[in-house]
């Protein structure tokens, strides 16, 4: 049986005045600390810089070593048990002789034994007393503090003299605080750090390469860090490892050439980015990036399902990036990335003629809106570059998705092709509704209109108009997949394509009406906050499957993966379509926030990327850290940075295509 905390509720935090919490006293100043780690970490490297004579041994070493030397230990194990002599005498000198200990996820140790350990991924650590009521320092009651992807071990028993400074919530819907009681807080909870009597101090959570880890906020683990060194050694840190990760420069971006270098250095660190990603240099297509999960050494999963979508948006990347910089290998990659999205991925012959994959893995599976972002740079191609050559199989693709769209121009959010036949697909036509969602299929419609405004095919423009005057129709209830703000966002580039296509009055106000709704919810770094009126959206305020990073209107987040991301092509084409002057400062405004929210890194696997979720008070990449596949820490390579990518370079391209017709 697992260790239950309900029982924490009984032990009261301890005296304040002789608490673990107090400043230390004198005769503690500059202790002598044993760091117990087999290798060099970002929290031995905070320990050495408190001013305290820190020496460091392998657990091997130590077993032949003079304990006696030191007054305090670090332990930094690893879901581990100390080697029976060994924990002897470090048992030893904290019963017998009063000295300090701190001990990281251990197995067992003093009173403490730990089940096996467990992925952390779906709790988070919380923080349960203010610190003059034994709490830590600088870190208030309810306050969030995510560990990763942490190997996380679990006290099969309360025993006497424990009580807890963090537990760990399983599923906590919240941004950056859990408002809840303390009882609340501890019923049902496991601990996460914790006090044994006055001397031991452990935690079921590996912290020693927090900083590489990426734990978030930072800001919130740096006190946490710092209470633990001094509780150890008697010395506040000096000095911390360098981040592996920051952002893009919070600079003046009201001045073009600022804006405008930093522009070009963010689409030169992307387009990098990208490159990593490829599968044989574009002709297996793109992998999808990187997961959010990252252990505590610091290492970051892969996404390495190969995505039609992705590749597509990769495609136009590369394809813009080759035009503005007059680089032939990026032509080269954004023609073999087509190639595979036209050639392997997309069925040829038979009742689904024309059907793009979705994944090398979901093979008979079609969601139209992935389908449109694939072949959008195509059509850009076609409208903005003047090269037609693939437009025949864009038809193809769209025809397919024609055939099977209800009455009302939506389609159901996906189809798998093993489940239909000739009168299941007849069907999908005859249905008078679809789904009423921008999320599923906003930028199908885009794709509608924009291969009519190239290529004059009625039929995609009564689709693509029906299906956009069904959506507004509803706004703003439409049906939401994240949140409110995604279905406003995705709407931009549909509605302007659709005023372009008609040139009425009624489908301009439309396109008004969306941006205007969308500055309500602009944060002052230039980002749109994630919203939703009455959380009718389905993965709103969830913690389970696929969820949004929104927890709480008025949270400081935007999402990089389902919202923001969209906003500089659609921004930019507005413009180009009304040659309204706040379209051209909207995309401006967001492309500044997103120069200062892209990943900076000596990593290639990570600089030149963008997260999914970031904090704009923060400044950092966070957010409710519970989607079981795209969570705050991810880069989608299509999603995310393809489309960011060429919202950044779609106004070189406009500029290069008036200077060939005026060559011309």
């Amino acid at each position: 049986m697992f260790y239950v905390l309900n029982s924490f509720v009984q032990l009261r935090p301890v005296s304040a005045r002789n608490s673990y919490c107090d400043p230390l006293c004198q005769e503690l100043n500059k202790l002598k600390c044993l760091l117990l780690n087999d290798n060099r970490s970002d929290f031995g490297r905070v320990l050495e810089s408190c001013g305290a004579e820190i020496e460091r041994m392998s657990f091997e070493e130590a077993l032949s070593a003079d304990l006696s030397a030191y007054q305090s230990y670090c332990i930094l194990g690893s879901a581990s048990t100390p080697d029976a002599r060994l924990r002897v005498l470090l048992e030893a000198e904290c019963e017998q002789n009063g000295k300090r200990i701190f001990a990281q996820s251990l197995k067992s140790f003093g009173p403490i034994y730990c089940a096996p350990a467990v992925d952390s991924t779906t709790r988070r650590l919380v923080s349960v007393y203010p610190s003059a009521s034994g709490g830590i320092p600088g870190i208030a009651p309810g306050e969030l503090l995510d560990d990763g992807t942490n190997r996380m071990v679990r006290p099969y028993m309360n025993v006497p003299g424990m009580r807890p400074l963090l537990v760990y919530g399983d599923h906590i819907v919240a941004h950056r605080f859990w408002k809840a009681d303390s009882d609340t807080m501890l019923h049902g909870s496991e601990p996460g750090l914790w006090m044994v009597g006055e001397n031991l101090m452990m935690s079921s959570f590996e912290l020693h390469n927090y900083c590489r880890a990426r734990f978030a906020p930072s800001s919130v683990w740096k006190k946490l860090i710092s209470f633990i060194a001094e509780w150890l050694t008697g010395g506040v840190p000096s000095a911390w490892p360098a981040p592996p990760v920051c952002y893009g420069p919070i600079a003046d971006f009201s001045d073009d050439a600022v804006f405008d270098r930093c522009r070009k250095d963010a689409i030169g660190r992307g387009v990098r980015w990208l490159r990593g990603f490829l599968v044989d240099n574009g002709r297996g297509g793109i992998r999808e990036g990187l997961r959010h999960n990252i252990d505590p050494d610091g290492i970051q999963a892969s996404a390495n399902a190969v995505r039609t979508d992705c590749t597509g948006e990769a495609a136009g990347a590369f394809r813009f990036y080759g035009v503005i910089n007059n680089n032939s290998a990026a032509h080269e990659t954004a023609d073999r990335l087509f190639d595979f999205v036209f050639g392997p991925m997309m069925i040829r012959g038979g009742i689904f003629d024309g059907m793009l994959r979705w994944t090398d893995e979901g093979w008979q599976v079609c969601y139209q809106d992935d389908v449109a972002r694939a072949i959008l740079p195509a059509l850009y191609e076609c409208v903005y570059l003047n090269r037609d050559d693939r437009f025949g199989s864009v038809c193809r693709a769209l025809d397919f998705l024609v055939k099977t769209t209800a009455k009302d121009g939506c389609r159901v959010p996906r189809t798998d092709a093993p489940f239909l036949d000739e009168n299941g697909l007849r069907k999908l036509a005859e249905e008078e509704h679809g789904c009423p969602s921008a999320h599923y299929n906003a930028y199908y419609h885009a794709a509608l209109l924009l291969a009519y405004l190239h290529g004059g095919s009625r039929t995609y423009l009564e689709v693509g108009r029906r299906g956009l005057e069904t959506l507004m129709s509803l706004y703003p209830e439409t049906r939401r997949e994240q949140s409110e703000t995604e279905e406003m966002c995705r709407l931009i580039l549909p509605l302007t394509l659709l005023y372009q296509a008609t040139g009425e009055k009624k489908h301009k106000n439309m396109l008004y009406r969306v941006a205007d709704d969308l500055q309500k919810h602009r944060h002052p770094s230039g980002g749109i906050r994630e919203w939703d009126t009455g959380y009718q959206a389905s993965c709103a305020r969830t913690s389970s499957g696929e969820c949004s990073v929104l927890t709480e209107n008025g949270d400081p987040v935007a999402d990089l993966l389902y919202s923001v991301n969209w906003l500089p092509i659609g921004y930019i084409t507005a413009y180009k379509a009304t040659g309204d002057r706040r379209f051209y400062n909207s995309w401006r405004d967001i492309a500044a926030f997103l120069l200062k929210a892209q990943v900076r890194s000596n990593d290639p696997k990570t600089d030149g990327s963008w997260c999914r979720a970031f904090d704009m008070d923060l400044h950092e990449a966070y957010g409710c850290p519970h989607d079981a596949g795209w969570a705050p820490l991810c880069s989608e390579s299509g999603w995310t940075d393809a489309e960011i990518l060429m919202g950044l370079m779609l106004p070189d391209i406009f500029e290069h295509t008036e200077k060939e017709s005026k060559n011309l």
